[in-house]
């Protein structure tokens, strides 16, 4: 079966975790015996170069489509891909689409978002597959466009295990690699420093829990990974809450990097406040590392994080809330953290690349059948 992955964000070597996980996707797939052709677009720097970038990719994808080449186009990001693939069904009502949404496709985070929204609705209806990353995703696209399409359920490429595994015995070397002083215990956070991604609440909330616990001060440092739009609020808010010596900063990293920050990190944090977060994999990786994880009660979070048992889960956008939860979690004993970290690793366990690849083959095997 051949198969045409289109997507606006794809991994290039000056940004590598750009769309990573739809070259995951397109690993699984060729892994499973598909053969996978590409219309993609990589990361573009500049108002004209992303004008000409997108102009040149919505050709390619038509210009593909209409070869007869392909038995299923398979797209990520809808509202960004969605108005050449409703011009090709036009010109070729015979071609199959399946559309993966997640994140802002169904939820859009700035205003500018929402003029993408007719279309992806129009997307979803002429698709002959819909596929979402968890069950809080699938019943939030069935409410909002009411699709007759078939909607199956495949979480976003899974965990790499030969990359996010517990490696606690090489914490000293990591220490030493990345300056960090193993006098101290470490939370964590990977994240861009974006709209609705709570690192502002995970920063306010951090002063409290210091302010609260003043002991902490001398023991107690955050980990924060990630860059975007907000970096010079993020640097500016953490120094009105005087948190640079308490908060130490990463810009973007690769996956073999944030896996040893995982596994420094005692305790990691997902802020989010996105409606459109549909499932998180980031907390899943730090899962798969043996950590547990305190999350904001919201989108795919909540088809993995059982409270008190594999992490726990806060109000989201509620920095009061978050303090909290980093003071339970320090209240804990060794064997109690132990237990949820445990936990927490066989819950990522579920959802091992390896594990999962075959429920996307098993769709596409599906659209076979139906042909």
């Amino acid at each position: 079966m051949n198969i045409l992955l289109v997507s606006n964000m794809y991994p290039s070597q000056a940004f590598p975790s750009y769309g990573v996980f739809v070259q995951n996707t397109e690993a699984i797939l060729k892994d499973e015996g598909f053969t996978v052709d590409k219309a993609v677009l990589r990361k573009k720097t500049g108002k004209l170069k992303k004008a000409l970038g997108y102009a040149g990719h919505y050709a390619n994808i038509v210009r593909k489509g209409l070869s007869g080449k392909h038995d299923a186009i398979y797209v990520h990001y809808a509202a960004h891909n969605a108005f050449p693939l409703l011009l090709l069904k036009k010109l070729k009502p015979s071609v199959r689409i399946v559309t993966n949404v997640h994140g802002s496709d169904v939820v859009p985070e700035v205003a500018s978002q929402e003029k993408f929204q007719p279309y992806v609705k129009r997307l979803l209806k002429k698709s002959t597959l819909i596929i979402t990353p968890s069950h809080y995703y699938e019943r939030l696209v069935q409410e909002k466009y009411q699709a007759a399409t078939p909607i199956r359920i495949f979480p976003s490429g899974g965990v790499n295990s030969e990359v996010f595994y517990p490696n606690r015995e090489q914490n000293p070397q990591y220490m030493k690699h990345y300056q960090l002083d193993p006098a101290y215990r470490y939370f964590g956070y990977v994240g861009r420093m974006d709209v609705g991604k709570g690192w502002d609440h995970l920063l306010q909330a951090f002063a409290l829990f210091l302010a609260a616990h003043p002991e902490e001060k001398d023991r107690t440092r955050l980990i924060m990974v990630g860059s975007g739009k907000d970096d010079d609020a993020f640097f500016a808010m953490k120094s009105q809450l005087g948190l640079d010596d308490s908060v130490i900063h990463f810009p973007l990293m690769k996956h073999k990097d944030l896996a040893a920050i995982y596994n420094l990190v005692e305790l990691f944090i997902f802020p989010t406040t996105r409606k459109g977060e549909s499932l998180g994999l980031v907390g899943l990786e730090a899962m798969a590392c043996g950590t547990p994880i305190l999350a904001s009660r919201i989108g795919g979070i909540l088809d993995y994080v059982e409270e008190n048992e594999n992490g726990w889960l806060t109000e989201p956008g509620n920095p009061e809330d978050l303090a909290r939860g980093m003071a339970e979690y320090t209240a804990l004993s060794d064997q109690q953290k132990q237990q949820v970290g445990q936990a927490a690793y066989q819950t990522a366990q579920q959802y091992d690349q390896k594990k999962i690849q075959s429920k996307l083959s098993s769709i596409f095997h599906e659209l076979r059948l139906t042909k």
